[in-house]
């Protein structure tokens, strides 16, 4: 287990908020736990270290959402999703982290420019959908930040407040459950991992708690403006990370 305390200042709010994400509130917040948390621990290793707390989330993120799928979605999101796992599970340990972020944080300011600046409308073509849940499965298997593509596809669609929370959690729960194979492959679930995820287990559930009860009481249009100002931030911080790394 890790003992380092400069690790829990950070994973703490990082989980939290995670959490806060599976709970209903901003989805995507999750995208930014990793890089926290690698501040002192390896990338690598604090997806490890989220990946079992992640699935114990989502069991208790699917009590509470799963009747709300949108699962006529979830068969167009789930398989190139899963291409996007097995992928991502080969370049895994060489792919740079910032190369990674360039391309997620591009792609999600190039959306909210032509959502927000130039109005526009319509749903995702479907080839564009197919690659934006492909990236998603892809990008969730390097740093857990799946959160944005799969963004840009639901958003678009206008889903009620429900639906749209719905669907993210049973499509994440799904995910999160394929990578525990290649994790396990690379021994990245070893005991210390384990041991220190187990640890930050009632932050998890803190968290999901938090997000669940916010949710309940806050209307559809904010969740909206919640997402989307939350992508911003994210494709702001990811830009400016893998600019800086380069």
């Amino acid at each position: 287990m890790i003992t380092d305390i400069w690790f829990y200042l950070s994973a703490i709010p990082a989980v939290f908020f995670y959490g806060m994400g599976k709970g209903g509130i901003g989805g995507i917040l999750g995208v930014l736990s990793v890089p926290l948390m690698a501040m002192s621990v390896s990338p690598v290793q604090a997806a490890a270290i989220l990946l079992p707390l992640l699935c114990g989330m989502d069991l208790m993120a699917l009590f509470y959402h799963h009747k709300n799928c949108n699962y006529a979605e979830l068969k167009i999101m789930m398989p190139f999703a899963v291409l996007g796992v097995i992928i991502a599970s080969y370049f895994m340990e060489n792919l740079p982290p910032h190369l990674v972020e360039l391309i997620i944080g591009g792609l999600a300011l190039i959306f909210l420019v032509q959502k927000l600046l130039l109005k526009a409308s319509g749903q995702p073509k479907l080839i564009k959908g197919y690659m934006l849940n492909l990236l998603s499965g892809f990008s969730s298997t390097i740093a857990h930040a799946g959160g944005p593509p799969a963004s840009m596809y639901l958003l678009p669609k206008k889903l009620p407040k429900e639906q749209l929370i719905g669907t993210s959690v049973v499509f994440f729960a799904g995910l999160n459950f394929v990578k525990l194979v290649p994790y396990s492959y690379m021994g990245q679930l070893d005991e210390q991992n384990l041991m220190t995820s187990l640890l930050l287990v009632p932050i998890a559930f803190l968290g999901v708690r938090t997000g669940v009860r916010l949710v309940n009481i806050i209307s559809q249009e904010l969740i909206y403006k919640i997402s989307y100002s939350v992508l911003f931030i994210t494709a702001i911080k990811m830009l400016y990370s893998g600019i800086v790394t380069l």
